[in-house]
């Protein structure tokens, strides 16, 4: 089981224990308390991800080398992300049963995957546009191998967009092994263009 689904699990576990254990010794549970303290759960760990969505929203303003598209398609996820994990947060507060508010710990993780996928769209596509930007200018500086940067720049065509068309779902795993090529290639051509800018 991958790390995020364990998470998961552990937090639907950890819900379902709040409910019973809220309940005094020797009582039945009593609902309303359980209740209370799960969503108080749930609603914290939504929290943590509009903290990062808001981390992530300073990111893309601030990175200069996006392309206008990318910013653009990172900007309404983010917004639509906020807003949606905003609405999520409500439905919390109102539900009256452990059901649904399990129901909502899923939502929370496998709708939007926060932590494992937009963050890497924001950091990998501003590092792509940025490497792209850098190969472009030392094109045009004399004595660059012209060749190796076009080389560059071709292993980093099209990842970006790709990277930005995976969508969240319940498969963590999966969602992985579509970001883990493209965060090695950003990662290589940072090595080389690092290596052909000490040759100069």
């Amino acid at each position: 089981m991958n790390r995020l689904a364990r998470t998961a699990t552990t937090l639907l576990a950890a819900l379902a224990a709040t409910l019973v254990a809220a309940a005094p010794a020797g009582a039945a549970p009593s609902p309303g308390a359980g209740l209370d303290a799960a969503k108080t759960a749930v609603a914290s760990r939504i929290d943590k991800r509009l903290d990062a969505l808001k981390r992530f929203e300073t990111t893309v303003n601030g990175a200069g080398q996006l392309s206008s598209g990318h910013k653009a398609t990172l900007t309404k996820l983010i917004d639509d992300q906020q807003a949606g994990l905003a609405a999520l947060k409500t439905k919390v507060q109102g539900e009256t049963t452990a059901a649904a508010v399990k129901a909502d710990a899923q939502s929370m993780v496998f709708d939007y995957r926060v932590f494992i996928l937009t963050g890497p769209k924001v950091r990998l596509t501003a590092a792509i546009d940025t490497e792209l930007a850098v190969i472009a200018k030392m094109k045009a500086e004399p004595g660059t191998d012209a060749a190796k940067l076009d080389a560059i720049a071709q292993s980093l065509q099209g990842k970006a967009d790709a990277l930005l068309s995976v969508k969240p779902g319940p498969d963590g795993d999966a969602i992985r092994a579509q970001v883990n090529p493209v965060r090695s290639a950003a990662k290589t051509a940072h090595a080389n263009l690092k290596a052909l800018r000490k040759k100069q």
